[in-house]
């Protein structure tokens, strides 16, 4: 039997509604408890972050989520600049000479982000465009732009100045942030690309730089940037047909809508609180309603991304381009290497060809090439922690996620073999699905962990990954398994998590099944 990719087969229709009712029941109980937590005992131990609601008299809201709080007081300036960035956008377009369009679009830009953040700001970040880049064409070599712009993205912080009003912080620190990795990404690109010459390029550079949706929250490579510029003035006297207005309306309207639900899901939940709260507090909790707290948490935090990254996303829309997708729903992913792929789908692009292929080129023998395929995963995460910070919750993080991609490595592996294929050919189709069901716990575990310890502060997912999984297979092996103990709660997450998985590869099923479909009539 071929050892194509895995393609899940549907299961029968009472076993695929079985599986979605656990889990849809499983999800909902998680949002009731943590609903009972926040308005429970201990509202006492996380008042102090509650803040008045804008919508409610005398009706509080947990906004100790501090990029939240940043993004929705900022949202007013930003949508403000956002859309005068679209109207100039298309005017340019529209009436300004080609000679001049490219220098016009990069006026507006420049100047739309220094009133999105300041002039000080924005005279920095030319400053050390200016260096990084001159430096790179000199030496084309990409250790230049790599060092000085992960140097800056690590240091800035400490060294550049900032604007004393709170949420004019937030803007700048991220300007400074994305400026760096644009200005690494064209220097790369110059780098990679030695017989391109930098008068061929400069109106594409300057554009790339100062175009707005793409200044803060959203990567997108040069060369990527540069196709979709040109695409867009390609149909410039011919708006309606590049753009799907339809859509785009439909993308905006979801946008309003999800932000409306978040900000009323905080009136009610206050899970934001509980893991910014030191993590005594999460010690007061139960066992399930650990679990609920740590669910939601990672629910919210979606939600979140859908808006912030959408925001500049729906005006890239408008502009004609091509943003990066939104993010995955993480109650959907159970192969955490998708949720890499597709959480922040800018990202990884960035880190796929700027870091992952450029390291894997060169044929190695076997035990060279795996022993280079260890070092190319500490690079991807070493950038990964260069971007998010060093502390040890995050280092965590990004242990447990590279150790659910060298399950899925060693998964593959085996998938490979001539005896599983041999063995999948003995049992059918739907018993293959049921047994990569089960062994994809194994990627579930080390893979939402990891998450628990990206969103807590300091101690929070150590916190859950010490009394929910280490006391709980402790628990589970040793035969402890009465109703109240963190065993039968460990067992309790090994049995959801088989339905959990069902419900992941059905969202699998038809993507897969069309592109193997589109491959075979390429054929």
């Amino acid at each position: 039997m071929s050892a194509d990719r895995f393609v899940p087969v549907p299961l029968s229709r009472w076993e695929k509604y079985l599986c979605w009712a656990v889990w849809l029941f499983h999800s909902v109980a998680a949002f009731a408890i943590a609903v009972r937590v926040s308005q429970g005992h201990l509202q006492a131990w996380i008042q102090h972050w509650l803040t008045d609601s804008s919508y409610v008299d005398g009706a509080h809201m947990d906004l100790s989520d501090v990029e939240w709080n940043h993004f929705r007081n900022s949202a007013k300036h930003v949508l403000l600049d956002y859309t005068l960035h679209s109207i100039a956008f298309f005017l340019i377009i529209r009436h300004v000479p080609t000679k001049w369009m490219k220098l016009a679009l990069f006026g507006v830009g420049l100047l739309l982000q220094i009133h999105i953040a300041s002039l000080t700001c924005v005279l920095i970040l030319v400053a050390f465009g200016v260096i990084v880049t001159s430096l790179s064409l000199l030496t084309r070599n990409i250790a230049v732009p790599w060092i000085l712009c992960i140097s800056f993205v690590l240091k800035a912080s400490d060294v550049v100045p900032f604007t004393m009003e709170f949420h004019t912080y937030y803007r700048e620190f991220n300007i400074y942030l994305y400026g760096a990795i644009k200005i690494l990404n064209f220097c790369l690109y110059m780098c990679q690309n030695k017989e391109k010459r930098y008068a061929d390029l400069w109106e594409n550079h300057l554009v790339y730089l100062s175009y707005l949706p793409y200044s803060m929250t959203l990567i997108v490579l040069f060369d990527d940037f540069v196709a979709q510029l040109e695409r867009r003035l390609l149909q410039k006297d011919n708006y309606s047909s590049h753009v799907d207005l339809r859509s785009v309306a439909f993308f905006g309207v979801r946008l309003i809508l999800w932000y409306f639900i978040f900000e009323f899901i905080l009136h009610f939940i206050y899970v934001h609180s509980l893991f910014t709260s030191p993590f005594a507090v999460i010690h007061r909790l139960s066992t399930y309603e650990k679990c609920a707290v740590a669910y939601v948490t990672g629910q919210l935090f979606h939600v979140k991304y859908v808006v912030i990254f959408g925001l500049p996303a729906l005006f890239a829309y408008v502009d004609g381009m091509r943003p990066p997708p939104p993010p995955i729903c993480i109650s959907r992913v159970s192969r955490y290497s998708r949720m890499w792929r597709h959480f922040d789908a800018g990202l990884y692009q960035f880190l796929k060809n700027q870091v992952y292929i450029p390291l894997l080129k060169a044929e190695l023998p076997t035990a060279l090439a795996i022993i280079r395929n260890l070092g190319t995963l500490v690079a991807v995460f070493g950038v990964v922690l260069a971007w998010h910070g060093t502390r040890t919750h995050y280092i965590c993080w990004v242990l447990l996620s590279a150790l659910e991609l060298i399950i899925e490595k060693i998964g593959k592996a085996i998938w490979d073999t001539a005896s599983f294929q041999e063995f999948r050919k003995s049992i059918g189709e739907i018993n293959t699905r049921r047994v990569i069901a089960v062994a994809m716990i194994a990627t579930v575990m080390p893979g939402i962990f990891g998450v628990f310890f990206f969103l807590g502060v300091e101690g929070v997912g150590s916190t859950l990954f010490e009394t929910l999984l280490m006391k709980g297979a402790k628990e589970f092996f040793t035969g402890k398994l009465d109703p109240d103990s963190t065993g039968f709660a460990f067992a309790h997450m090994i049995l959801l998590g088989y339905f959990y998985n069902n419900v992941c590869l059905d969202f699998e099923e038809a993507p897969a099944a069309k592109k193997d479909e589109d491959a075979r009539k390429k054929e």
